[in-house]
This record gives C-alpha cells, sequence and structure tokens, in this order.
C-alpha cells in the first residue's frame, strides 16, 4: 500500500467514527491514536480493520487489528443496521 493508499484508508476510518458517534474529525483522530496506543498496534493496521468491518467484508489476516477494531467499535458498527 502507498503513503497515498495509507492516508485515504486513515481519512475513511475517521470518517466511519464521525458517522457512527457524531463526533469531529480530530477527535476520530484521536481515538484511532489513543486506541492503537493502547493495544499496541500501529494507527494505520487498527484504521484498515476498522474500514473493513465497516464495509462488512471479510477480516484480513491482521486478526490483532481487527480484533481491536471490534473491542472499540463493534457495538457501534452491530448498531447501525
Amino acid at each position: 500500500m502507498t503513503a497515498l493508499e495509507d492516508h485515504g484508508v486513515r481519512q475513511y476510518a475517521e470518517g466511519v467514527l464521525v458517522g457512527l458517534k457524531r463526533c469531529t474529525l480530530d477527535a476520530a483522530s484521536d481515538e484511532i491514536a489513543r486506541s492503537s496506543q493502547r493495544h499496541h498496534l500501529d494507527s494505520q493496521r487498527v484504521a484498515q480493520a476498522l474500514v473493513r468491518l465497516a464495509q462488512d467484508i471479510d477480516p484480513e489476516a491482521d486478526s490483532n487489528a481487527t480484533a481491536v477494531a471490534r473491542f472499540e467499535w463493534g457495538a457501534l458498527l452491530a448498531g447501525r443496521h
């Protein structure tokens, strides 16, 4: 993945949180960063997992990041249907 694609995934993940939580982009960015730090994972991996879960795409092989995304935002994602 290129740096531009990485940036796009991060922006999309922030947008997911803005839509789910009705927060600002800055708050969404901070939340992704804090969650990543709390679970000792790269924020890009967590953002990618959040995007995949939001799109109902099968989780990729990065089970740690998927587990973090489900733990942090799974209840919000489940309530959107």
